[in-house]
């Protein structure tokens, strides 16, 4: 049997789960704020980088294509799959099969850089024919990477996806959407090399095996790149990625940073001064209507679990056990909404089965803020606890069944001693009530035969 204490905790926990898991229908596309702004781009996001929350939407899912913000994707699986030291050769048709005039280097067949140089190449500069060699280098042809990178972009989420080359000029069947994009970008910053390339204004490629001249790069995206383009500069841009073709229009991926707050902002099909417009009035519009609140601390319990173990296919329980959010969970949301409108979604076990470690994963938590779930964390546990070991007959000791024994022999003792006393006791009062009947017989006997006597005596 367990407390009453244990019962009240168990029956809060399944409370808890039923409220929470009830409290969300649907989720919407994204988080509102007042006074969003007038986009001309005809699609256009932003989001948190941190949590991915769509902060602003048009036309997100809207099938477009990307142009050179393909590159990302490119330069994804090259950090994923590659070696920054590596030699890339360039091949004949990484070279010559790019359109005449499209964005390039300068590349020659069979020129040697190293896979360092050729993202720089290709991120800074847009270089078609080093997209190529790329690929060349990571799949050992364009079409198995432009495989792996559609394959890889539906593992992050962007389902509305479909690659057919590394550098994005046009093809009817190379098309993705705003919402995939921003997914593909955000999945890209969470390495380090990436954000180093991304965020490197300019960068000199070395005189290789047949040029004897170093490449200058700089960086072309407008409100990165503060020296080449000082009066478009955004405070705070860290780095994106540019792109344009006629069919594609032009389109935009950009980074930024504020006081510990990372955006990303995606623009498609837009006029190239529309596109840097409508990227700033989203990024201020971000870092003016949102702010970074923490929601959970990872040092504060979450919810109590009932703990049990399994002895002879019967469930003991052994109390309950506290579980913590595995890290410290951040999000932005708009200024001014408190925290505690953000729901709790645990989604747990009613109860855990020992043994149980420390800091053993327990089950998830989503956290939802107006029907959208903003972020998810794991939840472990916050101490050990080990299971119940079954008693054996063999190890009982024989002193106290010996006493277990005796108590019961003397229990039954005082319960035939207790009967005969009770027995005794009645049987008594028995007797003295019958005795009791006899006197007051007696006594008017002996009343009546006086008054007769009496009556007798008188009529003599």
């Amino acid at each position: 049997m367990y407390s009453t204490r244990f019962l009240g905790r168990k029956i809060s926990v399944l409370l808890i789960l039923i409220l929470v898991v009830s409290s969300v229908n649907f989720i919407p596309s994204k988080i509102f704020a007042q006074n969003e702004p007038i986009i001309q781009s005809d699609s256009a996001i932003l989001i948190d980088a941190k949590t991915g929350a769509v902060l602003y939407e048009k036309n997100i899912h809207k099938r477009q294509f990307p142009a050179s913000i393909t590159k990302i994707m490119t330069a994804l699986l090259a950090v994923e799959n590659g070696n920054l030291d590596d030699i890339i050769t360039f091949s004949y048709e990484a070279v010559h099969s790019i359109e005449y005039g499209s964005s390039h280097i300068g590349m020659r067949e069979g020129e040697q850089i190293t896979l360092r140089d050729a993202l720089h190449g290709m991120l800074l500069m847009s270089a078609n024919e080093v997209s190529n060699a790329i690929a060349e280098y990571i799949d050992g042809s364009i079409e198995k990477f432009a495989e792996h990178m559609t394959d890889r972009a539906k593992e992050i989420g962007a389902y509305h996806t479909n690659f057919v080359n590394p550098h994005g000029l046009h093809n009817e069947n190379h098309y993705t959407t705003a919402y995939d994009m921003a997914l593909i970008a955000r999945e890209a910053l969470k390495y380090d090399t990436f954000r180093e390339i991304i965020g490197t204004a300019t960068y000199i490629i070395p005189p290789t095996n047949l040029v004897d001249e170093p490449r200058y790069l700089s960086h072309q995206h407008r409100l990165f790149n503060q020296k080449a383009y000082a009066n478009s500069y955004y405070e705070g841009c860290i780095g994106g990625k540019t792109g344009f073709t006629n069919e594609a229009s032009h389109t935009l991926v950009t980074y930024a940073e504020r006081n510990g707050i990372e955006l990303i902002v995606v623009t498609l099909k837009s006029e190239k001064q529309a596109m840097y417009d409508d990227t700033r009035n989203l990024l201020d519009y971000g870092f003016d209507h949102f702010e970074m609140v923490t929601i959970l601390n990872k040092k504060s319990p979450v919810v109590s679990v009932p703990v049990v173990s399994i002895i002879n296919d019967k469930k003991e329980y052994q109390g309950s056990i506290e579980v913590y959010a595995e890290e410290d969970f951040t999000c932005l949301i708009p200024k001014g909404i408190q925290k505690d409108n953000i729901i709790k979604r645990v989604s747990i076990p009613s109860e855990l089965q020992t043994p149980i470690h420390k800091n053993q994963l327990a089950g998830t938590l989503d956290l939802i803020f107006q029907n959208k779930i903003i972020g998810q964390v794991n939840l472990i546990t916050g101490d050990s606890i080990e299971m119940l070991q079954p008693v054996s007959s063999s190890n009982v000791d024989k002193t106290t069944y010996n006493f277990e024994n005796q108590n019961k022999y003397l229990r039954i003792v005082i319960m035939i001693v207790s009967t005969i006393v009770i027995l005794l006791v009645l049987f008594g009062i028995l007797i003295i009530m019958i005795n009791s009947s006899k006197r007051k017989k007696r006594r008017r006997y002996m009343s009546r035969s006086k008054l007769k006597f009496t009556k007798d005596i008188q009529k003599r």
